[in-house]
């Protein structure tokens, strides 16, 4: 069964649903020592690293409203505006905020400001710990924000023995997508030669990797998860499997697809604020 923590749920319960009942939060929090502000068209982000409690506080606004305050453990990276992203003539600011505790859980939120328009979104980066950048993808003249699915974290298939420790987990690449003033997931073979190089690199490390099991199914599990998203059909990927699993998961290969095409398929870490 694909394992989710119960952090990452209390996380999108913090900063997601929170918020929209404290639209009357008072700006002030917003003001004195150790303040940042960043604006974004009618967006204002202000940033307080010095909260009453200790914390990290991050607020959105616009001239009439609080649309989103949320405490954070700590800053781990400056927010920064990126130009020309994701499409020309557009930017967008890139904040995040950390939940705190071991492996987990970072929050990144997206204002974009496309024509008169500004945008902000909240995507759920689970174990991610790193900056996430805009990619060209497939010679797309838009960009994409390159995160990863952590839905593999401590992976079992179900009825099972065998399962993965966190450090041998896999984190597949996945792409957001600027489509329709929204963030998306990307689907199926929407980028199958940014894939297929995944691919093709996740094979040639299956054939250089250690014959430790743990390390032989996570790499088996990244292989696979690429071919799919590369458009090839669920066939390859499980001939892919069978070549890759370590002898005492093989048995399990039907079960290990069925869950790969769960992940992709429900796999949508980004949500709408406004």
């Amino acid at each position: 069964m694909i394992y989710k923590t119960v952090a990452v749920f209390v996380l999108f319960m913090m900063i997601v649903v929170n918020p929209f009942c404290s639209f009357a939060s008072d700006k002030k929090r917003c003001s004195g020592a150790g303040v940042k502000e960043f604006r974004l068209g009618e967006l204002k982000l202000c940033i307080n690293e010095e909260s009453e409690d200790g914390n990290y506080l991050l607020q959105f606004s616009n001239d009439k409203e609080v649309i989103f305050e949320g405490e954070c453990a700590f800053k781990t990276t400056e927010p920064k505006i990126v130009r020309n992203a994701p499409l020309p003539n557009c930017k967008s600011l890139l904040a995040y905020c950390f939940s705190g505790g071991a492996h987990c859980c970072t929050s990144l939120f997206i204002a974009t400001e496309c024509g008169r328009r500004t945008s902000l979104a909240v995507a759920d980066l689970a174990h991610g710990d790193e900056k996430v950048n805009f990619i060209e993808a497939d010679g797309s003249s838009r960009k994409v924000l390159k995160i990863f699915d952590w839905q593999f974290a401590y992976y079992a298939p179900e009825d099972s023995r065998i399962q993965l420790s966190f450090a041998s987990s896999p984190a597949m690449a996945r792409l957001l997508v600027f489509d329709d003033e929204r963030w998306r997931p990307d689907g199926i073979g929407e980028f199958s030669r940014f894939y297929s190089r995944l691919f093709r690199q996740t094979m040639q490390e299956a054939d250089g990797s250690s014959k430790e099991p743990e390390s032989a199914a996570s790499v088996a599990i990244k292989a696979a998860y690429y071919c799919i998203m590369s458009g090839q059909p669920s066939e390859r990927a499980t001939e892919v499997l069978e070549k890759l699993l370590p002898e005492q998961w093989k048995s399990e290969s039907p079960k290990v697809v069925s869950d790969i095409l769960r992940a992709i398929s429900e796999f949508n870490p980004v949500e709408t604020i406004r």
